[in-house]
């Protein structure tokens, strides 16, 4: 007779330990292009190995390691076909995971290596590591934060399907996205909105790429881009302001700061809709948890709970006006309003 019985715990501790093995293999298929290069038809590992110049034995080895866990299939001519969970390791497709892969398994990986330091002395692993904090390091490195930016696109298209479900932005005239990428979430809430007019704010690097997404989405009589950085100001007289993802980057005193700055900007009655994570109390399980500890390796920031959220907008003059849930346990929309 069959039982659904877990592991004994020392095989669950084992999975939890490894499973950093899996992600350095998908790493590797993201950095390699596999999704991309399968998509139209499958390939063997030696074809792939001759496309990207590597070892087919230790490639074969990887993908049949990845084929034992569904992200791809080897059928009986040795051949790797995509499936639906390896789909989201191509480049162009809705929900794209394969910016994302490389950002976490690259830039942060080496972070999070070197936990134990930020738990010794409190201070962010990615700055020891490189001598300068991550939003100067992709600054600097304009791929590494053009790969940033797109992965932060893939996770918007999960991220707007839920906030607009869950908010009417239609009776905004103009709202300004802080930290806006590419323009991914205000485009699609622009779509929605369509009486709305809408400003990217984003650093110099960004530019051009979010240009580009508004001339594509047919978006130039209603939206723009303006190059700055909120921890200076904001553009200022807009109805509604929104930050996603943000101020989850930062510790109290510089989340201040740029709630400061947003705050100056804002016109009386306008709106500031921050979208992030409201951390569950004691022993909830919830992927946020997690989160908070990326921020700690990698910013220097924390997620909050509802009273650490209520206190930190309150500190700046504005009012706390609710906590929206939407169906993503990831996400809530915090609504706060200049009166």
């Amino acid at each position: 007779m069959e039982t659904n019985q877990s592991p004994p715990p020392p095989a669950q501790m084992m999975q939890m330990i490894t499973g950093f093995w899996t992600s350095c293999c998908i790493y590797s298929a993201a950095k390699l292009d596999i999704g991309d290069r399968i998509a139209e038809k499958p390939k063997t590992a030696a074809q792939l190995a001759s496309e990207t110049q590597t070892h087919a034995p230790s490639l074969y080895r990887v993908l049949r390691a990845l084929s034992s866990v569904g992200v791809f299939s080897e059928n009986e001519k040795g051949e790797f076909e995509l499936t639906p969970l390896g789909n989201t390791l191509r480049s162009d497709v809705p929900g794209s995971m394969k910016a994302m892969a490389i950002a976490l398994l690259g830039d942060h990986y080496s972070a999070w290596g070197n936990l134990l330091h930020s738990i010794k002395t409190g201070e962010t692993a990615f700055d020891n590591l490189h001598n300068m904090p991550v939003y100067k390091y992709y600054a600097t490195h304009p791929e590494s934060g053009v790969n940033f930016t797109k992965a932060m696109s893939g996770l918007t298209q999960s991220v707007l399907m839920n906030i607009l479900s869950a908010y009417d932005f239609s009776s905004f005239k103009t709202i300004v996205d802080i930290g806006g990428g590419n323009g991914a979430m205000l485009h699609g809430i622009l779509n929605k909105a369509t009486n709305s007019k809408g400003i990217i704010f984003d650093e110099e690097y960004i530019k051009n790429e979010a240009l580009q997404n508004i001339e594509k989405n047919n978006l130039q009589q209603r939206c723009s881009f303006e190059a700055g950085s909120f921890l200076e100001k904001v553009p200022s007289g807009a109805s509604a302001y929104l930050m996603k993802y943000i101020l989850h980057g930062w510790l109290d005193e510089t989340s201040k700061k740029i709630l400061e700055n947003v705050y100056k900007a804002m016109p009386q009655g306008s709106k500031l809709l921050i979208i992030e994570s409201v951390i569950s109390e004691r022993n909830a399980p919830q992927s946020g948890k997690f989160m908070d500890i990326n921020m700690l390796v990698m910013s220097g920031g924390m997620e909050r709970t509802a009273a650490e959220w209520k206190n930190l907008i309150e500190s700046v003059g504005l009012k706390f006006s609710k906590i929206i849930p939407t169906p993503s346990p990831m996400l809530s929309i915090i609504e706060t309003e200049k009166i």
